[in-house]
């Protein structure tokens, strides 16, 4: 009677063990495939320069030199007298000169916004530039960022302005030892300050010979090798 009972109830014990075993493996496959979607989603990533992503393009890419280019208080500049409230546009023939730029140079445009709203105004404005490559125009909306872009992208100029709240001055202390070539951008009042034989503790550190100081990015080394000559 006994061996009667046992074996019926075997085959219970089986079906409930695969039962078992079959939410087991379906709970398994669905935790691995969460897990690979949401890892698998595609990702922003940093930009590449031209000559580790066209191989085509490698010859031409080593004898044009690649600039980084913060855009704000160098090209454009902000009339508001609110800087919360941003209204930027071009520099006299600051979008000229840009355009040369760009079509002598491996340039990177790197823009420091604090909205998606000013992303959008900042791509509009830059829309009618002839022979920009969109991918090409970086946004960032810290100054770690900023540095982040311009390490990955081991330029051999970098043209700095800060932004609204900052003149640069940290960027070109951070930058100065990884970057061959450095053109600072900053006001009359700021420059004058680095004229004085005795510099303040402040500024000691900042200036080097990879870096250029100037009120105006017309009145550069850069823009005369472009052929803009201030008059």
């Amino acid at each position: 009677m006994t061996n009667t009972k046992s074996r019926q109830s075997l085959p219970q014990w089986i079906l409930r063990l695969l039962g078992y075993s079959s939410l087991a493996a379906a709970l398994v496959s669905v935790a691995i495939y969460l897990y690979r979607r949401s890892n698998g989603r595609p990702r922003q990533s940093l930009p590449r320069p031209e000559d580790d992503t066209n191989t085509n393009n490698r010859s031409n890419s080593k004898k044009r030199k690649r600039v980084t280019i913060s855009l704000k208080n160098t090209i454009l500049w902000n009339p508001s007298s609110d800087v919360a409230i941003p209204n930027y546009a071009f520099h006299e023939h600051g979008q000229t000169l840009l355009s040369q730029l760009i079509q002598h140079h491996e340039v990177y445009i790197i823009i420091h916004v604090t909205s998606e709203e000013e992303q959008e105004e900042m791509k509009k404005l830059l829309e009618s530039l002839e022979g920009l490559d969109l991918r090409k125009v970086l946004f960032c909306s810290t100054e770690e960022g900023k540095v982040h872009l311009i390490r990955h992208l081991e330029p051999q100029l970098h043209i700095e302005g800060g932004w609204e709240y900052d003149d640069g001055e940290d960027m070109i202390r951070k930058l100065r030892p990884f970057v061959s070539k450095l053109i600072w951008v900053i006001t009359k009042r700021r420059r004058s300050s680095f004229n004085q034989s005795t510099l303040k503790e402040d500024d000691q550190g900042i200036l080097g010979s990879n870096v250029e100081l100037t009120d105006h990015i017309l009145d550069t080394s850069l823009a005369r090798e472009l052929g803009f000559i201030l008059d």
